[in-house]
């Protein structure tokens, strides 16, 4: 017996040679064209649907796909329907659009109607903070520093509330 063949054995009796990847055709999964279309149309309908309700509704319409698990079916339909679908959103600049829309709202340095000088107030109080930390050659130091932490924070209220 050749050593790279793998061997099952059944415990009802018999031994069974499994085939190497090398002489096993290679299988695409087949995929019924009235299923596509009845999963396509029913995620136009309700994009939202559960896998299990569409899974129901496809087997009732169509009986080839009974064998099928829940994964199996989800694999070979739902999914290509969506991923198609976000492949011709990719290529029209959509998912573009919505990231730059997304980045418009953030806040941030350049966000629009935000206070520049309520900004640098705050920012020059950080960084204050952040020079007495570091400059606190002993542990002492450090615990004063950390412990006038309400003066840091009435700072920074101070100076955004002059804005």
């Amino acid at each position: 017996m050749h050593p790279l063949v793998p061997v099952r054995v059944n415990p009802v009796g018999g031994v069974r040679l499994d085939l190497s990847f090398e002489e096993r055709e290679p299988r695409v999964a087949e995929v019924d064209e009235n299923v596509m279309s009845f999963v396509e149309k029913t995620l136009d309908e309700d994009p939202k649907i559960q896998l299990e309700d569409l899974f129901e509704k496809a087997k009732e319409t169509n009986t080839s796909i009974r064998d099928l698990s829940k994964r199996q079916f989800n694999a070979r339909y739902p999914l290509q329907v969506k991923r198609r679908r976000s492949q011709a959103l990719r290529s029209k600049g959509v998912a573009r659009k919505k990231a730059e829309a997304r980045a418009s709202t953030r806040v941030g340095p350049t966000a629009p109607g935000r206070p520049v000088a309520s900004r640098e107030a705050l920012r020059q109080v950080f960084l204050q903070f952040a020079t007495d930390i570091t400059g606190a050659e002993e542990r002492k130091d450090l615990v004063k520093v950390l412990a006038n932490v309400d003066n840091y924070v009435d700072q920074a209220l101070r100076g955004v509330a002059r804005v």
